[in-house]
């Protein structure tokens, strides 16, 4: 038993919408991304001014240690933050327009 052309050509129609809808909802599904270039974790500074470096992809509100940054157009960022003597510990806290949430946190060493 065959079946009709018809029958396939309807699957296959199918299959694609479904294909482009998950296509469609990878920025729903995956939630913000971080991308830290600068500090890198553990690193050690001597002078007590540091630029926090990176990019920000699907993010609508993004947050160094609770204080709102912004990004340029295509995501990237770049935020002067001021050291204490010892350990600290940064955090950068990313949220897009569906509630998802991403943090990623550095620890360094200001001598």
């Amino acid at each position: 038993m065959r079946g009709s052309p018809k029958k396939f050509i309807l699957i296959l129609a199918f299959v694609f919408v479904l294909a482009y809808g998950f296509f469609q909802a990878r920025d729903f599904l995956s939630g913000p991304r971080i991308y830290l270039e600068s500090p890198r974790e553990g690193e050690i500074f001597q002078k007590s001014i540091l630029v926090v470096r990176g990019e920000a992809r699907d993010a609508s509100r993004l947050n160094l240690n609770g204080r709102s940054i912004f990004t340029d157009g295509v995501g990237k960022f770049e935020e002067e933050l001021v050291l204490a003597r010892g350990v600290n510990v940064i955090e950068l806290t990313a949220e897009d327009k569906f509630g998802h949430k991403t943090k990623v946190g550095r620890t360094l060493l200001m001598e």
